[in-house]
């Protein structure tokens, strides 16, 4: 997450907007007010959807967590990826989309 939010971050005056869908595995997954905690605890500050019943990530084919989608102002999935790195291919997909980020004040470059 810490790498996502930071290219939320950064390329939120491009016009990057992100988006968090919450897909449950379980009833005990289905406690909104919970789940709304918890995704402030880790510094989801974006809209958060909830797909109790699957169908979003059902369309999409999301079959791993977490899977990321870059999705440009006409709707087209520009790219997906899945697991653990896949912030970075979208990262990369991003960058040839928007162009590299606005320099902002402490951000951080990773070598």
């Amino acid at each position: 997450m810490p790498h996502l939010h930071k290219l939320r971050d950064q390329y939120a005056s491009k016009g990057l907007e992100v988006v968090s869908v919450h897909r449950p595995m379980g009833d005990f997954d289905l406690d909104e007010a919970e789940v709304r905690k918890v995704a402030v605890e880790i510094g989801i500050t974006e809209t958060l959807i909830f797909d109790n019943d699957h169908q979003i990530g059902d369309a999409l084919g999301v079959d791993a967590w977490p899977t990321y989608f870059l999705i440009d102002p006409d709707g087209t999935v520009r790219r997906h990826a899945r697991g653990n790195f896949g912030v970075k291919m979208i990262e990369q997909a991003l960058i040839r989309l928007l162009g590299e980020p606005e320099s902002s004040e402490g951000a951080e470059k990773e070598i």
